[in-house]
């Protein structure tokens, strides 16, 4: 028998990215909010042993308390077997904060035409343009609604950045609050070669500090800044900004390494609280008047589909059958190239200095004959240690002995390479669900991923992949080979999006404009999947603007929404 605790007005499942803004926003209006975090509180002490072999990012530091004993399972459709993804999964960590505490700081606004592609779409080529089996859906709200909620997110957590460098970028009322991170060699030299081709190169914007902000120290460029913790609290994390503030009112309850199991409804389709597993082990139960659900894509749609009840028979929220649905994962083709005789010193700074270009994203060029829609943003960033530099060799070179290791000493330091995400669809074949043999340590049922390439993604990256390979030419390299192959979905990624889509139409979405689920109105979903469309940026600082706009509805309509 679980034990029960005193009721809280509000409980939030995942102290991340979206759970930490929302914390801050709900304790600022004077709420009681205890928040739920099956990983550990960790702070600047515990990031100061660094290890260079961590970098990568398939060994996952930071999922070892829990998403790495819990990796979803892969098919590329629903008749086949389960398989090994083409891509070894990538995915997120568990600790308060996040995700925002170890990624690679890129922090993007979506422009106004990623809120409404599918109508964009049509205008412009027609419907026929829309893949037959997509599911591809305009956002219900806009750029300008949400444009307040970014410029929110930019001054609490501390974004560097220069408004109008970029000219695909949608109206800003306001500049960043700090100027760009520092140039580097290797994106002056991307810069020349991106100009000399006709792009328009600007400081891509990032969540790290590059000067004192906030009572922080900037950054000092040391290298171990993606899938790193900052030993320097100059990443700009929730841990060390939005948390920090909401636990600095006394309304937040930090409840490190408590295990959510199941969210807890009544007949009505009310949510009433959660059930949890706390950190000596014991199960108890957190009755709320709301519950948040702010964990990543994977975790929402898992607990959501163990959550059923005599009301919610397939699952929280799902009478409709719309969770899982519409899931969507980045795609990324790279380009290596080698610039004999250059010390590009790429380890010399964070994955934050990157010279970027939306030449190619969005609908920024005609798609015309192409036979895909949409395109991908490009950079060249600074932030590769050595071991990560030791594993991109060209091709031909072996992989181990004396022809390596003198291919290393003479070309180690010399190469570079151009980047591409690539926004994918939504279609009816892919979806998230419970996989019916393989369990975690509790005995959960992981996430199964049903997932492929559609036609327009394969097009995509192959068009992509030409046009790196002439951009890094022009940057300046004799010879050029693949990185990340076009071609190559990742079915389980860190750059994950759908499964409790947002819409107004109850049939066909999940949550709302506000992100309260349409079935259970005291139950708020935040993350990357309610995006009803992906972009080719990251979706952190969206996810945190999204955020910010559905806790201040929630801060502002709490009598009407909480039981």
């Amino acid at each position: 028998m679980s034990a029960q605790l005193p009721k809280a007005d509000v409980v939030i499942i995942g102290l991340g990215a979206a759970g930490g803004i929302a914390a801050h926003v709900l304790t600022q209006a004077g709420i009681d909010v205890v928040g739920l975090e099956a990983g550990p509180r960790l702070d600047r002490t515990d990031f100061l042993a660094h290890d260079d072999e961590i970098s990568g990012v398939i060994l996952n530091w930071t999922g070892k308390y829990k998403c790495n004993k819990e990796v979803p399972t892969w098919r590329p459709n629903a008749n086949a077997a389960t398989a090994k993804p083409p891509v070894p999964p990538i995915l997120m960590g568990n600790m308060v904060g996040g995700t925002s505490v170890h990624y690679g700081t890129q922090s993007w606004r979506f422009r106004a035409d990623d809120f409404k592609v599918r109508s964009s779409t049509v205008e412009r080529y027609g419907e026929a343009a829309i893949p037959e089996n997509s599911t591809l859906a305009d956002w219900p709200l806009s750029y300008e609604e949400l444009e307040p909620w970014y410029d929110k997110v930019e001054y609490l957590i501390g974004v560097s950045g220069k408004g109008g460098s970029n000219p695909f970028a949608s109206l800003r009322a306001r500049d960043y609050p700090m100027p760009p991170l520092p140039s580097f060699g290797y994106g002056d030299l991307a810069q020349k070669g991106m100009e000399s081709l006709g792009y328009h190169p600007f400081p891509q914007p990032a969540a790290i500090l590059s000067e004192r902000y906030d009572d922080r120290p900037a950054c000092t460029l040391c290298g171990y800044c993606g899938f790193f913790g900052c030993w320097n609290d100059s990443k700009s994390s929730t841990l060390v900004s939005a948390i920090r503030r909401a636990e600095g009112t006394g309304k937040l309850d930090v409840r490190p390494n408590c295990r959510v199991t199941a969210i807890l409804s009544n007949d009505k389709g009310q949510v009433t609280g959660v059930r949890y597993i706390d950190d000596q082990g014991q199960e108890r139960e957190q009755p709320a008047g709301v519950v948040i659900l702010s964990t990543y894509v994977y975790e929402s749609v898992r607990l959501l589909l163990l959550s059923t009840s005599d009301h919610f028979r397939n699952g929280l929220a799902n009478n409709s059958g719309q969770v899982g649905r519409n899931y969507m994962s980045h795609a990324y083709v790279s380009r290596n190239g080698l610039f004999p005789g250059k010390d590009l010193n790429l380890y010399s700074g964070t994955t934050g200095q990157a010279v970027a270009m939306d030449d190619l994203n969005g609908d920024h060029f005609d798609h015309t004959g192409l036979g895909f829609i949409r395109g991908a943003v490009v950079f060249a960033s600074n932030g590769n240690l050595p071991i990560g530099q030791s594993r991109t060799i060209a091709p031909g070179v072996p992989q181990w002995g004396s022809a390596y290791k003198r291919w290393i000493h003479d070309n180690g330091d010399s190469v570079g390479s151009v980047f591409a995400q690539v926004e994918p669809l939504p279609y009816t074949g892919n979806f998230l669900d419970l996989d019916p043999k393989v369990k975690d340590p509790l005995g959960i049922p992981v996430v199964r991923v049903t997932y492929n390439f559609g036609e327009n993604e394969d097009k995509a990256t192959t068009y992509l992949d030409t046009k790196l390979a002439e951009l890094i030419k022009a940057i300046g390299a004799t010879e050029t080979w693949p990185g990340f192959p076009a071609r190559t979905p990742v079915p389980v990624n860190s750059h994950a999006y759908g499964g409790t889509r947002m819409g107004d139409d109850p049939a066909t979405s999940v949550v709302n404009k506000y992100s309260l689920a349409h079935e259970a109105p005291n139950l708020m979903i935040l993350g990357g999947s309610t995006f009803p469309a992906s972009s080719g940026y990251n979706p952190t600082e969206t996810i945190e603007a999204l955020a910010w706009l559905s806790a201040d509805y929630l801060a502002n309509h709490l009598d009407e929404i909480a039981v």
